[in-house]
């Protein structure tokens, strides 16, 4: 018989694993309804601001800056120094901006109108948790287009691309789901990684389809395409769907889980651990949230924009989707953009490649179509 210290020991150490995944999986699905303000800014010049460095803060590209009470848009690069970095100041929307902690946000804040002159109503969803608030922009179409914003983030996140989906003749609702600031909390105040949110998109598409929806494109960012994908694949109205929009997608969260492990230098046994863990606590097992594993189901055209320096979700899953399936993926890998940054480093392309793609697969009205 071993002694008690050491027969104990190898308990301790499974208790303490298990301690740690459980740990992971809190922090991963944590509802997060406030702000993180976790950047500093250090100086604001005449027409620059000095950050301090760090990946978000030197990424190409144009960023919202949010504040307490404030939010302004930042530009290029100018200055790379030791231990900050200086950016061109595009504008102030609101507030003072001075030395303190900031969000890099996006880059439209507001409202479709506020923002760009855009009418828009302001409507409810029914959905299972409640009643879900959402943007609804007319364009005088039955053709649309439904966004969902990712990871922590709200309707606002989507506001920027409005525009593009409404010259392009398509009518736009902008929904939130469970748990944002502004929406009903889940039973269980948790994020659920896509595998209860997608009911929200389903209500929404139910929202369009019985307006008259000749058509649906769906957009998803981040976490946001992994609740379009699901939406796509459980709705009962999936025939309306014309085409899927997926910009930085999470299409394996075990790839994501293992790869922001090893960024922050966690064992992977940890990782498949916290998996196990999140599985239990989201009643769904990773494999159906897994479009890898799922890409023979594919049988709608779907466009992936992905960042080849995204340090979030790797590319390289999406670049194994559309090798996996050619025949109904196109993918546009964009050089130099960090996660969800594609837009934001090359505006023109980005807007261009959308277009052209909701055109090639009849999801637009017919006159936005032609050249």
């Amino acid at each position: 018989m071993l002694p008690a210290g050491l027969a104990a020991t190898p308990l301790v150490a499974g208790a303490a694993l298990v301690g740690a995944g459980a740990l992971m999986r809190d922090r991963l699905l944590a509802v997060r309804r406030d702000r993180s303000y976790s950047h500093d800014l250090l100086a604001v010049g005449d027409g620059s601001v000095e950050l301090a460095r760090s990946r978000a803060a030197e990424r190409p590209g144009t960023y919202g800056l949010a504040w307490e009470g404030g939010h302004a848009v930042v530009g290029e690069v100018v200055e790379l120094r030791e231990k900050s970095v200086v950016r061109e100041l595009v504008r102030v929307d609101h507030g003072v901006l001075a030395r303190g902690k900031v969000a890099v946000d996006h880059v439209d804040v507001g409202d479709p109108m506020t923002a760009f002159g855009l009418e828009f109503e302001e409507v409810e969803l029914d959905s299972d948790v409640g009643p879900l608030p959402a943007w609804s922009i007319p364009a005088g179409s039955s053709r649309w287009a439904i966004l969902a914003h990712g990871y922590g983030g709200r309707r606002a996140s989507g506001l920027s691309f409005v525009p593009m989906l409404h010259r392009l003749g398509l009518s736009v609702l902008v929904p939130a789901y469970r748990n944002d600031p502004d929406a009903p909390e889940s039973p269980d105040h948790r994020y659920h990684l896509g595998a209860s949110e997608w009911r929200d998109l389903e209500a929404a598409i139910g929202q369009v389809a019985r307006a008259g929806a000749s058509g649906i494109a769906l957009y998803g960012w981040s976490m946001g395409a992994q609740v379009a994908l699901r939406a796509w694949s459980r709705s009962a109205r999936r025939d309306l769907v014309t085409g899927l929009v997926l910009d930085s997608p999470v299409l394996d969260w075990r790839a994501v889980m293992l790869h922001l492990g090893r960024e922050r230098r966690v064992p992977d046994v940890l990782s498949r651990l916290t998996m196990r863990l999140v599985e239990r606590s989201i009643g769904v097992g990773l494999d159906e949230l897994d479009w890898l594993r799922r890409a023979g189901e594919l049988d709608v055209p779907v466009l992936v924009v992905h960042g080849d320096e995204d340090e979030t979700v790797p590319c390289e899953t999406s670049v194994t989707l559309a090798a996996l399936r050619p025949d109904v993926v196109t993918l546009r890998l964009v050089r130099g953009a960090g996660h969800v940054g594609s837009w934001n480093l090359d505006r023109a392309g980005y807007e261009r490649a959308v277009g052209e793609f909701l055109r090639s697969v009849g999801a637009c009205p017919e006159a936005a179509s032609r050249p």
